[in-house]
Formats: structure tokens, sequence, C-alpha cells
């Protein structure tokens, strides 16, 4: 850990990205040496990721101290783990060293794989499980990337693994299952949760008030202040899948997600949850939402111009308003409105309500194409929409400051007719589904 994060005095201070990302990295290094294993660095990236003082990154890193470098011809890291369970019981848990190919092997007997204390050096572990009227059991951390194919021959294979965002610098873990006349499951586990540290010394007054908090039930939903809320989502995924196939359109849905999620690192966002094919993501301002949302439709662009494969398109909508939070999660109808604007957008394109479009426009930065009325599914009137212009888009040709222009006239247009009480809700431009996987 660098200096200037060890003077207790400075604990209070803010902490940046780059001063995050850099205790990541040092915790991959940690990992690769032996000195923490897997399930351990995935409790301590999640410290990282949500510390917001130097004393709250400091816990991240705290009991590693500094030691040398080892060179990697002395490291002895076993290139392949074998378990075997005939007619009996074996199981592979605690801290180990793993290697990049672990096979199990249960015949009439049982097999546990536990990873959350494997001591892991690869980007990859390749795991070949066979049962024959056998089972096995493979454990991972939360946050662990997993994937599961293989061939059941009268036999089942699963996989219970929490819905949570791919911690940064952990290791994929593939499974390659084979049960005949038995079972393979894989789930995941919580990374246990570690003693902190204090940044300063609490008042007695403070103590008083943890003690008398720790007696009291889970506090119900509060509302957690104005949010910005955006949905995006991949458009006719269910037809991707079937022109390519279960593997290549899953290949494809990965390369989408780490976009995303390298884009909400770099604007500020966080990612409330993903299914599927869609994000719901959550920004402190309309203009860093926008900000990610343009910059993914030109990401994805560039993606398509460049390769001779299936273009992937996506729809986003965006909304802002208050919501109520509970947990990790956000509720409330600023939340519904924000999905259902990324239904009615169509590929390509970025729809935006008319407050969004108002709280961005004081920065002059974004361009807004003509406003339209669109149904939401749930809401009994029709409601203004705005597509955002980005470079390339095919909603629209013009530049951003022409964009303003037919906005605003179509603004005056749209409320004349309201005046007079004949709005007719205009619906979005033809696609293919844009159906979002994740429903409110």
């Amino acid at each position: 850990m660098g200096a200037d994060l060890d003077e207790p005095g400075d604990w209070h201070l803010r902490v940046s990205d780059a001063q995050r990302d850099a205790v990541i990295e040092q915790l991959k290094e940690r990992t690769a040496d032996g000195t923490l294993t897997l399930d351990e660095f995935t409790g301590r990236v999640e410290r990282a990721l949500s510390a917001r003082t130097r004393g709250d990154l400091r816990t991240a890193t705290e009991g590693l101290g500094d030691v040398a470098a080892i060179s990697a011809s002395t490291r002895r890291v076993p290139s392949h783990h074998t378990v075997l369970a005939v007619m009996s019981g074996s199981h592979t848990k605690g801290r180990w060293r793993c290697g990049r190919h672990v096979t199990a092997v249960a015949v009439m007997g049982g097999c546990l794989l536990d990873f959350t204390g494997a001591e892991i050096s690869v980007d990859e572990v390749q795991v070949t499980a066979v049962a024959v009227m056998g089972g096995i059991e493979i454990i991972v951390p939360e946050g662990v990337e997993v994937h599961m194919d293989g061939l059941p021959i009268m036999g089942g294979r699963g996989m219970r693994v929490k819905d949570v965002p791919v911690l940064p610098g952990t290791p994929r873990i593939v499974v390659h299952a084979f049960p005949i006349m038995g079972g393979v499951t894989v789930r995941s586990r919580r990374a246990k949760q570690q003693p902190t540290i204090e940044a300063s010394p609490a008042s007695p007054r403070a103590r008083d008030i943890e003690t008398s908090g720790a007696a009291e039930a889970p506090s119900p939903p509060v509302v957690d202040g104005t949010t910005t809320i955006m949905f995006s989502d991949v458009s006719d995924y269910s037809g991707i899948t079937t022109r390519l196939g279960d593997a290549a359109a899953h290949e494809l849905l990965r390369e989408y997600s780490q976009l995303v999620r390298t884009l909400l690192t770099k604007h500020g966002g966080h990612e409330v949850k993903a299914q599927g094919d869609g994000f719901m993501v959550a920004f402190p301002s309309v203009s860093r939402a926008l900000r990610c949302a343009v910059e993914l439709q030109q990401s994805m662009d560039q993606r398509n111009r460049a390769s001779d494969g299936e273009a992937v398109r996506i729809h986003v909508g965006v909304h802002a308003g208050e919501v109520v939070r509970e947990g990790s999660d956000y509720l409330g109808s600023t939340v519904i409105v924000a999905s259902r604007l990324a239904d009615a957008a169509g590929p390509e394109e970025i729809l935006v309500s008319a407050v969004a479009r108002e709280l961005a426009d004081g920065s002059r930065e974004f361009g807004f194409g003509a406003p339209r009325s669109v149904m939401l599914k749930g809401f009994p009137e029709p409601r203004l929409a705005y597509p955002v212009v980005w470079s390339g888009s095919t909603g629209t040709d013009v530049l951003p400051d022409r964009a303003e222009a037919n906005a605003a006239s179509s603004t005056a247009a749209v409320a004349s007719e309201s005046d007079n009480g004949t709005v007719q809700p205009l619906p979005p431009r033809s696609a293919p589904d844009t159906s979002s996987t994740m429903t409110r």
C-alpha cells in the first residue's frame, strides 16, 4: 500500500478510482503468491470497490504488509489436481493450491471441490467432473465467473450461482460435467466477512449509538433521493440465440457485459442488477448516464462495423427521479419508467424522459431528436420521450444543434395538441423484438 494511505490523519480523505484499481492489483498479486485465498480475495475486492475514504480502502489490505517479490520459477503451482472417490467420499477444501486443470471422478461415491479457500494464480481453471452413479458438488465464491457445459447421460447437471457482478481480477472457472446416472452441481457461497479496522477511535456517544442500533430490527426501505436510472438491453437477443446457438450467443453477451461494466466504472455508474441481456444501472446525475449511454452505443456501432459476424444492437432507457432503496436494490416508479422507456426504444436508440431531458439540457452537451408521445405499460396516460442524438445514430441524421431546434418546435406542437385534447401517441419505429429481460 502506498505511503500516502498510511497516515491515520488522512484516512478521512476521499479516494479515486485509480487508487481503488491499484489496491485491486495488489490483491491480485497477493492471491497469485498464495497469501490470499480466492474467498479472501473476493471479500477484499468488494471492500476496495465500495471504499469511499482512505480509511475504508486501507481495510482491504489490512494484515498483508510488504513482501519481496518471488520469482515465478520458485513457485510450485501444480498443473493438475485430481479428486477420486470410488464407493466412498473425497473432498478438497480449505486452503489448497489450484492449477489450471482439476479432475473430479465419483464412482458410486461423492466428491466435493470447494474453491472458496483455493489459491489460484491462473486466469482460467478447467474442471472436468465425471460422476458415475455418484455425485460431485463444486462450490465457488460469489463474484467469480462460472461457465458449465458437458453431456449428461441418464443423469443431471445444474448450476445455482448467484447473479452478482463479476469482481475484477477473479479467475474464470469452466466446468465440463459428464454425469452418468449421477449428478454434478455448482453453487456459489458468499465470501466470509472479515473484521475491519476503524479509521479513527469512536467516541463513547458513537459507541452507544452503534450498540443500540445493532439490537434494532432491519430498517424498512428508505427514500434514497434523486437518482438517474438507466436500463440497457440487447435487441432481439432471443433471435440471436436462435440463429447462433447458446454458446455463441452467450459469448456475444459476455463481450457486451464486459463493455457495459467498463463504461460504468469510467462514468461513475453503479450496477444495480444484471439479468440475462439486461442491465439496470444507477447514476448520480443525468449527464453521467447519458455520457455512458452514448459511448456505449458508439462502441457497439464501431464493433458492428468492424465485425463480419452477428451485429449486436442495444436499446437504452433513462429516467431520473426519487427512488426507494431496499438493500442493494432500487424500487419505485422512477425505476419502472426507465425500464418501460428501454422497452419503447428501438435498436441503437437511447430514449429519455422529459424530466431527464430537462435536467441534461443545461449542459448543452447532448442533442435530442423530436419528442414522441409513448404509452408505457402500466401507466394510463402517454408520456413524452426524447431520442438522444449520437454519432452513428440511425434514429436521426441531424446535428445536435439542429436536433435541439426540432425538439423545441415539436414540443410546442405536442403541447398545443395536448391543449386541444387531441394527443395521439406515436408508435416507436418498427424493430425486431426489443422486450427487456428485466421486468418490473
